[in-house]
This record gives structure tokens, sequence and C-alpha cells, in this order.
């Protein structure tokens, strides 16, 4: 067993490095937070945060010192100033593969916010032998400020919409019947044919029931009456021309097959002439 005498003195100097220890911690951690004043007064708002991140993580830091770094960190997340920057070819299109340098210290180019300083920044992106430099202003508590550095005599493919890309391996008649001709001019004969057809109708009834009023007045009809019935056969035989026709060839715009899309393109004009004695129809195709 030890003596009394010497337990009570190990005791003692157990306690007095235990103060060493607490009172050089607290001497740092004041140190730091002064540190951090200093820097953030001169606008080095990066080393004054990594000062105040040191003053936190000292064990023995007094409560009112502590309390006054982690209140200047919570403050330095908004005050420090970050840039987004982009490298542009000439086409102002991304530069895969880029470099960037910020103040000579290089700097990856993904996109992420770069941290600065407040004041003024040298920029310079450099990319297959071309080169572009700016000089840029840090502001105080601007959060991602877009910057864009043009690489003059660059250029780059763009890709092609997606909608327009086509296989290397496939033939060249793929291109060709890619997109579907427009069904506007089906439709539009489709409704042609319609009015045709109920204009034949018109015609032929209302002929019809004129034909059988001449059969009551018969030798000595109206000559002008017995005309105008014949016009109206006339019209009624044009009208049906113009119907078959016109559906016919609705349905063959729209029912062809691919190879006759690709192929085939025009438009058709209808004439129809009518008179007491003949009638026709003429149908011409336009390329």
């Amino acid at each position: 067993m030890f003596p009394s005498r010497t337990v009570n003195a190990l005791l003692m100097l157990s306690l007095l490095m235990t103060t060493r220890l607490a009172a050089a911690d607290a001497q740092a951690c004041v140190a730091q937070n002064n540190d951090g004043a200093d820097r953030r007064a001169n606008h080095q708002l990066l080393a004054a945060r990594e000062a105040y991140r040191a003053c936190v993580a000292e064990p023995g830091c007094p409560d009112v010192v502590l309390s006054e770094c982690e209140s200047a960190l919570s403050e330095l997340k908004t005050a420090i100033p970050t840039l987004l920057v982009s490298v542009l070819d000439e086409q102002q299109h991304d530069t895969v593969g880029a470099t960037l340098k910020v103040d000579g210290r290089p700097v990856a180019v993904d996109g992420s916010p770069i941290e600065v300083d407040p004041g003024p920044h040298q920029l310079l992106a450099e990319a297959q032998g071309a080169s572009a430099a700016m000089e840029v202003i840090g502001v105080e508590n601007e959060a991602n400020r877009r910057v864009a550095l043009l690489l003059k005599g660059l250029h780059t493919a763009s890709p092609l919409p997606d909608q327009e890309l086509v296989s290397a391996s496939e033939p060249a008649r793929t291109q060709a019947v890619s997109k579907r001709p427009s069904s506007v001019p089906s439709f539009v004969l489709g409704g042609v044919g319609a009015i045709a057809a109920a204009s034949f109708g018109y015609f032929a009834i209302s002929g019809h029931s004129e034909f059988n009023q001449l059969e009551k007045c018969k030798p000595d009809c109206a000559r002008s009456a017995v005309q105008e019935v014949r016009t109206k056969y006339l019209l009624a035989d044009v009208s049906l021309g113009v119907s078959v026709v016109a559906l016919a060839t609705a349905g063959y715009l729209l029912f062809r097959t691919p190879r006759e899309q690709s192929a085939v393109s025009g438009s058709v004009s209808v004439n129809v002439t009518a008179a007491p004695q003949a009638a026709g129809l003429s149908l011409r195709w336009v390329q």
C-alpha cells in the first residue's frame, strides 16, 4: 500500500496537469477565435472559417468563446461567395474535358459551386489548345453566381435531336420513310367526296321529281322545263363522278404503303364543268 502522503501527492499532480491542459485548450480556443475575427475583418472568409472550426473542435473551450465561434460559423455559411463556372465553345456548347484554374489553383469543372473569398479572382480555362481568361469579383453573401468562359476557335460536334438520329447501319431509305406524310389531303378529299355525294343525291332526286311532272304534260311540255331536267341529271352524273374519284383518291392517300408514301407526293386538282347540254369532269395530279 502507498502511504497516504504519496497518494495525495499523486492526486495533486494529476489535478495540476489537468488544470494546465484545460488552460492550454482555453488559450488555444481564444486565439483561434481572435484569428477568425481578424481574418473575417480582412475579407478572408475561407481562412476565417477554418479558424472558427478549430475553435469549436477544442475540448476545453470556454462556453462563452465556443458560442461565439459557433455563431460566426453559422454566419459564414451564407457570407462566403460561390461561383458556378461553365466552359463553352463558340457554339455555346459545354466543353467536356476542359480544365479550370481559380487564382492558379486547379478546380474541377463538374457544375458544383466554387467557394471564393470576397474580392477579385482570376479564372483560366483550357481545352484542346484553346484558352480563355476572366477576372471576376466575389461579392459577400452572393451565392451561385453564373460565369461562362468562351473558348474561341474551339468547335465541338453537337448531337442531333433524338428524333433525327439514324443509325449508320440502317439503309438510306429509312430516312425517307421515317416521317409519315400529313393526313390533311386525305381528309380534304374525303370532305369533297362527301359533298359531291350529297350533291348527286339532291340533283338526282330533284331531276327525277321534275321528270315525273313532264310525264303529265307530254307532248306539250315547255322546252325550258325539259332542258332543266336534263341539266339536273347531268349535274347528278358529274357529282357522282367527283364523289367516286375524290373518295378513291382519299382512301389511296390514307392507306398507301410506306414505300408509296416516300415515292408519291403532290396534290389533286378537280375541275367540274356543267352546261345545259353538257357536263365534264377533269382530274390533274400536281407534283
